[in-house]
């Protein structure tokens, strides 16, 4: 990434206030909203100079909105050709219909950076991991100084991590519990099990975080895959 991750704190920013019957009331400052991607409709309409846009451009804009449900369509996939404009990939919803639906991908589409933030995100994590698609894996953020108890639990909605870098961070025994809390199992109307949170962390180092202590053994064991640690 070009750019560092920052986490909000919204603690920080935290003001605290007294109304007329002597309540106190905790105002929090939220992040501001993620800058969003170019609408892919703006895309088509700048298309001129006798450019007709291909048929492919039309299809992958349509499936956009659904793509968390386009893993339904299975295994078989259409072999790409450069026929897209690349302005269209900077929505992230395109970009992860183009890795479903298309193969080989493109070689300036092969990962795209996306902010916690993004207003696509939540939609984005419903889409399951295959071997031509995944949302982030690795996140390495040794010595960060936005890591601590009350950001870390932004790094919960990373549904598919396998490795965690925290070395050197502000994180304590109390900041690896608030992680695991992100681990939830519930039932959905059907009747299947839906896990959310890092049910696949394999590999998380902790060195050099001088307040995360022995006692944090046993919330190490609440992540059923974690083989390697840290420390």
């Amino acid at each position: 990434m070009s750019d560092p991750i920052v986490l909000w704190n919204a603690h920080r920013r935290a003001s605290t206030v007294v109304d007329d019957a002597g309540i106190t009331i905790k105002r929090y400052v939220l992040a501001p909203p993620s800058l969003r991607a170019p609408s892919t409709r703006r895309v088509l309409d700048t298309v001129h100079c006798g450019t007709v846009p291909p048929l492919a451009l039309f299809c992958i804009v349509a499936l956009a909105p659904y793509t968390d449900q386009l893993h339904a369509l299975g295994a078989p996939r259409i072999p790409y050709r450069d026929l897209l404009l690349p302005e269209v990939l900077n929505d992230p919803r395109v970009w992860v219909t183009i890795a479903q639906v298309m193969y080989p991908a493109p070689v300036h589409s092969h990962d795209i950076d996306l902010s916690l933030s993004d207003t696509h995100l939540p939609l984005l994590q419903q889409i399951p991991s295959a071997p031509n698609f995944t949302l982030i894996s690795l996140l390495s953020l040794p010595g960060c100084t936005h890591v601590s108890d009350d950001t870390v639990s932004e790094l919960r909605r990373l549904n598919t991590l396998i490795a965690l870098d925290l070395r050197a961070t502000h994180l304590t025994t109390y900041g690896v519990t608030v992680l695991s809390r992100g681990l939830s199992l519930t039932r959905d109307d059907s009747g299947l099990h839906k896990k959310a949170g890092p049910w696949g962390l394999r590999i998380l180092s902790l060195h050099g975080c001088a307040k995360v202590t022995d006692t944090v053994l046993p919330v190490l064991k609440t992540f059923p895959l974690l083989s390697a640690i840290g420390k």
